[in-house]
């Protein structure tokens, strides 16, 4: 049995297929890139390319993802950091919190020195499945009611759904 990467606790089950990631990061791996999909998603809506844009878009399409997934990752590590931080200087939480919040701190830590981990999660992770097209890139975001449902723009097929109740 391989030991995690991140912890350095052994490894009870193969979360990514290049990464050697417990399932105890690769939760808190979860919660820290939902976040950050929800980010960018939140932000920014595709749009559309016709003719020589479309011709554009596909020659050029690995860099602008690149570009598109690295452009904020740092100031997505600087936030839940300090966030991170607030809340472990807070003695108030239950001491599983405080493991959480502990273990978290080694997952951003790592994040940091291995950015590359943000591209490989998207394309192998974060794609639809009915047609394997790339979610960061190809979807449509809807408001429905207290819920955001992602779809994919190119088969139209549910992929995520959050809840996300409107303030009053």
């Amino acid at each position: 049995m391989e030991t995690c990467i991140i912890c350095k606790e052994l490894q009870d089950f193969r979360q990514y297929d290049e990464y050697d990631i417990c399932t105890t990061c690769a939760d808190i791996m979860e919660d820290i890139m939902g976040e950050y999909l929800l980010r960018i998603i939140w932000k920014n809506e595709p749009k559309a390319h016709a003719g020589y844009l479309n011709y554009l878009d596909s020659t050029t399409r690995y860099i602008s993802d690149y570009k598109k997934l690295s452009q904020k990752t740092n100031k997505h590590i600087k936030d839940v950091s300090g966030r991170l931080i607030n809340a472990l200087e807070n003695d108030e939480h239950h001491p599983s919190k405080r493991r959480y919040f502990e273990h978290m701190h080694k997952v951003i830590e790592w994040l940091e020195t291995t950015p590359q981990f943000y591209h490989y999660y998207f394309k192998e992770y974060q794609i639809c499945p009915e047609c394997k097209a790339s979610i960061f890139d190809k979807y449509v975001r809807r408001d429905m009611g207290d819920w955001m449902v992602i779809s994919c723009s190119e088969c139209g097929t549910v992929v995520k759904k959050y809840y996300s109740p409107k303030r009053a």
